[in-house]
């Protein structure tokens, strides 16, 4: 399944939520497994982002569907990046 890694920066929207962020984080992880995909794992940041979040999903509109809802709830921006594997690369280049 294709790996999407986000770089996520909270608002300050987010930022005034952010005692609850464990729990927003376990509602996102449970959205995307309705969706097909699965919550590698989220880690709280330290830097020019504020959070990493690892995801598989099963298609990149599955993926833009899940940062739409992010989007809409107005807590933090994202840059997302599909990830490839040293198997998919060698797929890519075959």
């Amino acid at each position: 399944m294709p790996v999407y890694i986000s770089l996520i920066k909270l608002t300050d929207q987010g930022r005034s939520q952010a005692g609850s962020l464990a729990d927003r984080v376990g509602e996102v992880d449970k959205r995307i497994a309705s969706l097909g995909g699965k919550a590698i794992g989220n880690w709280l940041t330290m830097g020019r982002f504020d959070q990493v979040a690892v995801v598989e999903a099963p298609d990149d509109e599955t993926a833009a569907k899940l940062l739409m809802v992010v989007a809409e709830r107005g807590n933090a921006s994202t840059e997302t990046l599909r990830a490839f594997t040293m198997d998919e690369v060698r797929k890519l280049q075959g």
